[in-house]
């Protein structure tokens, strides 16, 4: 598989419990998104929010976990665009996979607007998302 522009979030499962709840990982898929939206709001002027979230559970999580999860943009659409993310633990194991929808609109009319071109161009790159950030 090509990779495509991603961002990495490395961070340690907590509960308190044993086991993880499926909502915790749904906000550790979200954490996993912020450098996108951050990304939309800070360089392009347009703020991104989900309409459509799709996630398959495939292993439990524990407390203490180390996990990583990493996020990629698949498709660009005229107002949406597509984030793909995937859960792995440190062994390199999948724990749970993901399927983001965004839309893009307007921060002051809060209407939808076309997907900017930066995201289109990003379709296209293979690096990491904080270092086109920083650049």
């Amino acid at each position: 598989m090509k990779k495509l522009t991603y961002s990495e979030l490395e961070l340690i499962a907590e509960t308190k419990t044993f086991h993880v709840s499926n909502v915790k990982i749904f906000d550790y898929f979200d954490l996993g998104r912020k450098e996108w939206y951050r990304f939309c709001t800070q360089q392009l002027g347009v703020e991104a929010v989900a309409v459509h979230i799709g996630v398959d559970y495939k292993k439990e999580v524990f407390n203490n976990d180390e996990i990583i999860v990493r996020t990629w943009l698949e498709r660009v659409g005229n107002t949406s665009f597509t984030l793909m993310q995937k859960m792995e633990n440190k062994q390199g194991i999948l724990l749970a996979s993901a399927e983001v929808i965004l839309t893009t609109i307007n921060r002051q009319t809060r209407i939808k607007t076309t997907v900017p071109d930066e995201i289109r161009r990003l379709l296209h790159q293979n690096a990491e998302l904080a270092e086109l950030i920083n650049c």
